[in-house]
């Protein structure tokens, strides 16, 4: 199952339909409790298999990269997917080194969102 955390409304119902058209199990987290409950398959009345990857959107602001260190403390071999603004450089590069997996501007995210869904599906 893949985790994504994004506030925008738009992006999580556009990454939640794509996954769904492909088959690819998905569930949202928006703060660090619901990501512990994906991580750990807390039974909430949903779906919650064993967390494959997570993509996280730094538009989430600090509780984005904290998302980020919560996934990779839990178990560093989840891959971790995030996007952010293109003008925004600098967060990028702190979500790279601070250990997302895959880090690219929300243009390309958008474009790509299905071939990485099948990619994270594979992984």
């Amino acid at each position: 199952m893949i985790v994504y955390c994004c506030q925008d409304l738009l992006f999580a119902t556009k990454i939640r339909s794509t996954a769904e058209s492909m088959g690819i199990p998905t569930r949202p987290a928006r703060h660090a409790e619901s990501l512990d409950h994906r991580l750990h398959q807390v039974d909430d009345g949903k779906l919650n298999d064993p967390v494959t990857a997570v993509i996280i959107d730094l538009e989430m602001g600090q509780l984005g990269l904290t998302l980020l260190a919560q996934t990779k403390a839990h178990n560093p071999d989840i891959p971790v997917v995030v996007f952010g603004s293109h003008v925004k450089v600098d967060d990028l590069q702190v979500a790279h080194d601070r250990g997302a997996d895959f880090v690219m501007p929300r243009s390309r995210f958008s474009a790509s969102l299905p071939s990485i869904l099948e990619r994270l599906e594979v992984l």
